[in-house]
């Protein structure tokens, strides 16, 4: 399956960083992680620009430790399994990498000149929990008319956890990003999410072959 073979990869590369030891977990965050203003200097041409990208992908691999791992790994091993099941490997993948690459796209749009290296499967795993409530919540919404288009009752659904998830993740953001700690990139789980939501809209419905 997809989803236990992404669960395997993160888990490797943070047994690489348990073996590794601390400056050099230290170091590969800061080579791989996703930094927004190396981002901002490759787009003014004022550095490099191949390495750069390559951490849009490299950063959804990296955790600052086995418990956001944990947390991380368990959620994508819930859903995951799910929206495998309905839209397939392949389609899994490419929500996974989609969703991680938007949600660092929003992150660094939205703070540019941040110095610090944004890591984790959180942007990917919110694409992947978009596509599961498109494609298993069960709605009772009523199709409705908005400024002269007819939106359906799933999209109403869908818009309903969008709005939700976008909450809760500011939320989150308010109580934990207040300059002591861990900074959480609330950003990546929101465009993570959105990307999710609109992927799985050009889904068919019903199971794919594992």
């Amino acid at each position: 399956m997809a989803t236990n073979t992404l669960i395997g990869v993160c888990v490797a590369v943070q047994a690489a960083v348990l073996v590794g030891g601390d400056d050099f977990g230290r170091a590969l965050h800061l080579t791989a992680g996703l930094i927004p203003a190396r981002i901002t200097a490759a787009l003014a041409g004022n550095a490099a620009p191949l390495p750069a990208a390559f951490t849009f992908v490299t950063h959804m691999f990296l955790h600052s430790g086995w418990t956001h791992l944990g947390l991380n790994m368990l959620f994508l091993a819930w859903v995951g399994r799910y929206v495998e099941w309905v839209a397939g490997r392949w389609s899994l993948i490419a929500l996974f990498f989609v969703g991680g690459i938007a949600g660092g796209m929003l992150q660094v749009a939205v703070d540019p000149r941040s110095m610090v290296p944004v890591i984790g499967a959180s942007g990917a795993i919110a694409a992947v929990f978009g596509a599961y409530a498109v494609a298993f919540a069960s709605s009772r919404a009523e199709p409705r008319r908005i400024l002269g288009f007819t939106i359906s009752g799933e999209t109403l659904t869908a818009l309903w956890y969008a709005a939700t998830w976008i909450g809760l993740q500011l939320l989150t953001g308010y109580v934990f990003n207040n300059g002591s700690g861990s900074q959480i990139a609330i950003w990546t789980h929101i465009g993570g999410f959105i990307a999710g939501l609109l992927m799985a809209r050009f889904w068919g419905k019903g199971p794919q072959p594992l």
